[in-house]
């Protein structure tokens, strides 16, 4: 591993924990975790050999790119509007402070001890276009001289809803989804639903206030908290909307706070670095043996035969530092070939290779062999001596049984071959009459002993005292 590897690592760690904080609790999310599954699922697949599966996902990989992208657009573009590039590397504090929360907070119960209806939405994470219809922008400071004048009776966004997001009135007299939810309470009017809808659809916090109870309410992920007093509605808001103080220490903190996220952020670095370093391609050769198939019946060989092939294998580096000659398979299939000389094209076809990798040079690139019609002949076996007798000892005859084998092979091949020469007898360990079991030799390798013949004679030596 390099040093800019190292760098390559910790920037694209650090990138992708901003990422994570960045998409944290909002739908978003589950894009990235089921292209991550599938990416998992992949390399599974691939390493166990499992060959559909990894054929499906590496050529429908693009189609459910394309699927997710369509399914989750809307999400996709939530989180690229919210991104910038100081953002997203240094995070954003959030301009939601207490005096908001106070002006909110006696605009709502005011508003409700006069029994005037209100929704006021804290837009957080989710962007919320997408969910409301109508609106007037505004881009205003929030106050309670504001808040109370938009909800009298007589304004015309007082049925609406107001957009509260990072301190500012964006919108006002919005309208939202309603819930569909049916354990609702009945007496829960349209105001009820539409503020519940939309924290059903997004992260968005709803403020709901009742004309008909009076009641002040918070709306969370589709549930709804009545809320008994100014006190408990500015704790839950202030533990939603408002950034924690910076403390000391912040420097330890960067390296403990979200300790998991960023350990598991460099984890999957690390794993997709040692993926893409070992899917860099290198390039072998191997000499590995050639294999005759499917020979014709009653034809063999004859004369020069090619049994080795260079190869040459270009792949991922992973595989390529493992495999061995016994890995990669070279054959010919002979069961068109005909009698006579026959010119065979060797291909990539003819050899055999682990999944993942190619083939860039074969040689040689054909082969030439004759196909002659298998034949049988009866040969003469002739006994080999070494040494000499020791004195006074002579040879007086010598008798081989049985006198011949028929050998079987290449008409051609068969026609040449005289005698078989036995196994060497040494003479010097003769001392009387002897008869000796020996093999016979077959020097060409295309000739061979005929099925039911010995491989074996018997040399049967006398001797006699010279006078």
């Amino acid at each position: 591993m390099r040093w800019q590897d190292v760098v390559d690592i910790v920037l694209i760690s650090f990138i992708l924990y901003r990422l994570y904080v960045w998409i944290q609790g909002t739908r978003a999310l589950r894009i990235l975790i089921a292209l991550a599954a599938l990416g998992l699922l992949y390399l599974l697949a691939r390493w166990s050999g499992l060959f559909i599966t990894t054929w499906i996902l590496q050529y429908l990989w693009a189609i459910i790119l394309v699927i997710a992208v369509v399914i989750f657009q809307s999400e996709i573009r939530q989180v690229l509007e919210r991104m910038s590039p100081v953002r997203f590397f240094l995070g954003r504090p959030e301009a939601l402070d207490r005096l908001v929360l106070d002006e909110v907070m006696r605009a709502a119960f005011e508003l409700a001890q006069k029994r005037i209806g209100a929704l006021i939405v804290f837009q957080r994470r989710d962007i919320l276009e997408d969910h409301l219809k109508g609106g007037i922008p505004l881009d205003g400071r929030v106050s309670y001289e504001v808040l109370s004048s938009i909800f009298l009776p007589n304004s015309p966004a007082h049925d609406g809803a107001v957009i509260v997001s990072e301190g500012r009135i964006i919108s006002l007299g919005c309208y939202l989804p309603l819930s569909d939810n049916s354990s609702l309470p009945r007496n829960y009017g349209t105001r009820h639903r539409a503020g519940i809808g939309l924290t059903e659809r997004t992260d968005a916090i709803s403020l709901i206030i009742s004309e008909e109870r009076g009641e002040v309410s918070l709306a969370i992920e589709g549930g709804i908290t009545p809320m008994a007093n100014p006190d408990d509605l500015k704790g839950r808001l202030e533990s939603m909307l408002i950034k924690p103080e910076q403390i000391k220490g912040r420097w330890q903190d960067a390296w403990t706070v979200n300790l998991v996220p960023k350990i598991v952020s460099l984890l999957l670095v690390l794993v997709l670095w040692g993926f893409i370093a070992g899917q860099q391609r290198v390039e072998m050769w191997l000499t590995i043996p050639l294999e005759y198939r499917n020979m014709p019946a009653n034809m063999e060989i004859s004369g020069e035969l090619v049994n080795k092939v260079e190869v040459g294998l270009r792949g991922p580096r992973g595989l390529i530092s493992g495999i061995t000659p016994e890995q990669v398979r070279a054959h010919v299939d002979l069961s068109q070939a005909t009698g006579g000389l026959n010119y065979i094209r060797l291909t990539t076809n003819n050899i055999s290779i682990p999944l993942g990798m190619e083939i860039t040079k074969l040689h040689p690139s054909s082969v030439r062999l004759r196909l002659e019609n298998v034949k049988t002949r009866a040969v003469k076996v002739k006994p080999q001596f070494i040494g000499t007798l020791p004195r006074p000892l002579r040879l007086k005859s010598v008798w081989v049984e049985p006198p011949s084998i028929v050998l079987q092979g290449p008409e051609s091949i068969l026609a040449k071959v005289r005698e078989i020469p036995t196994q060497p007898v040494d003479l010097s360990l003769i001392k009387e009459n002897q008869k000796i079991n020996v093999s016979v030799e077959v020097d060409s390798p295309q000739l061979h002993i005929a099925p039911g013949q010995p491989s074996q004679v018997c040399v049967d030596i006398k001797v006699e005292r010279a006078s």
